[in-house]
């Protein structure tokens, strides 16, 4: 039977209490026909009441954390709440989303109060440019930032106030259409933060929105950058710097994806990063596979490609280190035991619109898959069933579409121990009843999740019974 639902800790239930106590006394005082306050006053007192009260910076920031991300608080109690909340023994705040109306107030209580933070999430905020001076504030405050993330806002003089004042950055998130030219990068290449930086989101995925070559001053001057996240031409960067600055050129990268590489340009990364780990190969050209040879690396993930080519690589020693494998758009057939035998090790694996998959080889089996996705792949039923029932401690399991059985999950599930399983996931599963259900609930002890269940054979009546069971007997259990 699944496990049982943990019973909540006293620190998240006592803060759920004074997280409500604030909220409700809010709103007494705004809505209640029969009380005229300021509200401004009552939010001092309340602030009083908190620190004769004891409250840390932690308890500050949790209670922001959790009205922000409130999907039942309207955004007038959320704004107030920040406005009351927001002090100086905050280091951490993520605004979430409101409407646009709440945006330059909002930015005029971080300028106003925030200078203390540590980590800074815009990503709920779009930031028009008569509201811009507001960010070039909040940067100019905040001095002790680690953390930045402003996506879709940033311009050359958002740079520059970055590069001149961040001195700490660490993580920098300015991805998105953006007005960002090679000036603000050569701001921020050569700016105070250029020695602290380590992680730089930038650009849009498969728009090169930003030229290569600036992308080379970053990786040229920011010698601690280790991913540039979703920028997509990384390659091209590199090779840039390799053909105009320096041949003998090496950084920290430990994550590149590429687009159209072709093996003049993946031997660049090759050279350039000694310590890749992670590598995102969108659309290779033919032949260009031949020059991967990083023996480090753990990650792969490859789109539209020659599943032979693909093949014909990881046979190699590369294949034998490899812990996640993610293919999308494979033309030819993927053989599933093969890819067992030369990626023993394989932790995740995941097949988006492979033309053919098969499982002939069932002698050859991976001994440590956790994570299995098959989605728009062409797979024989027999060959599914026999490549599941082969890999049994899998945590995490989706296919998009099964012409299983109620008496397919017996044999596959009741007849061998997977003991360790928490997802399972058939979006379109039209054979499968609630029995099916509760096999899967009774054989699989470990079992957070079933879905898509709304593509099984399942009525209303089904699913309210099986809920009625569930939440009657504290399980666990999430049917999606």
């Amino acid at each position: 039977m699944s496990k049982k639902l943990s019973v909540r800790s006293l620190s998240d239930s006592s803060l759920a209490e004074l997280a409500n106590l604030l909220v409700s006394t809010i709103s007494y005082v705004q809505y209640a026909p029969d009380v005229n306050l300021d509200i401004n006053i009552v939010m001092v007192e309340l602030n009083e009441y908190l620190t004769q009260a004891g409250a840390t910076s932690n308890i500050y920031q949790d209670l922001l954390r959790v009205i922000l991300s409130s999907d039942y608080l309207e955004a007038n109690m959320r704004f107030t709440c920040l406005q009351m909340l927001l002090n100086c023994g905050v280091h951490f705040l993520v605004t979430e989303v409101f409407p646009p109306s709440y945006y330059e107030k909002i930015l005029q209580v971080i300028a106003a109060q925030g200078a203390a933070l540590r980590v800074l999430n815009l990503k709920g905020i779009w930031v028009k440019e008569e509201h811009m001076h507001y960010m070039y504030e909040i940067v100019r405050r905040c001095k002790q930032l680690i953390k930045l993330y402003v996506p879709y806002i940033a311009n050359d003089q958002l740079l520059e106030e970055i590069a001149t004042n961040c001195n700490r950055l660490q993580i920098l998130d300015i991805s998105g259409e953006t007005d960002i030219t090679e000036i603000g990068i050569d701001f921020l290449a050569k700016g105070n933060c250029a020695q602290s930086l380590t992680i730089v989101d930038v650009g849009m995925p498969g728009e090169e929105n930003i030229c290569y070559s600036d992308i080379a001053l970053i990786l040229e001057h920011c010698q601690h950058v280790e991913t540039l996240s979703t920028y997509s031409f990384v390659g091209a960067a590199l090779k840039f710097i390799y053909d105009n600055v320096d041949s003998s050129f090496q950084c920290k990268l430990r994550y590149v994806h590429d687009t159209a590489t072709d093996e003049t340009q993946l031997q660049v990364i090759m050279q350039t990063c000694p310590q890749l780990d992670t590598l995102y190969l969108d659309s290779p050209k033919l032949g260009a596979l031949r020059a991967l040879q990083a023996k480090s690396l753990r990650k792969l993930k490859i789109c539209k490609f020659v599943v032979a080519e693909l093949m014909s690589l990881l046979e190699k020693p590369i294949g034998r280190s490899l812990r996640h494998l993610t293919m999308i758009k494979g033309s030819g057939n993927l053989e599933l035991g093969k890819l067992a035998r030369v990626c023993p090790i394989l932790i995740d694996l995941d097949c988006y619109v492979i033309e053919s998959l098969s499982y002939a080889q069932p002698q050859a089996r991976f001994q440590q898959l956790e994570g299995l996705e098959i989605l728009s792949c062409e797979m024989m039923s027999s060959s599914l069933k026999a490549f599941l029932c082969s890999v049994t401690d899998l945590k995490r399991l989706a296919v998009d579409s099964v012409d299983f059985t109620d008496e397919d999950i017996v044999s596959m599930f009741v007849q061998h121990d997977f003991k360790v399983l928490e997802d399972i996931w058939f979006t379109i599963a039209p054979e499968l009843t609630v029995q099916a259900v509760e096999l899967l609930m009774e054989s699989c002890p470990e079992l957070q999740s079933v879905g898509q269940l709304t593509g099984w054979s399942l009525s209303p009546d089904d699913l309210a019974l099986i809920r009625g069971l569930l939440k009657s007997g504290n399980s666990s259990l999430r049917l999606q």
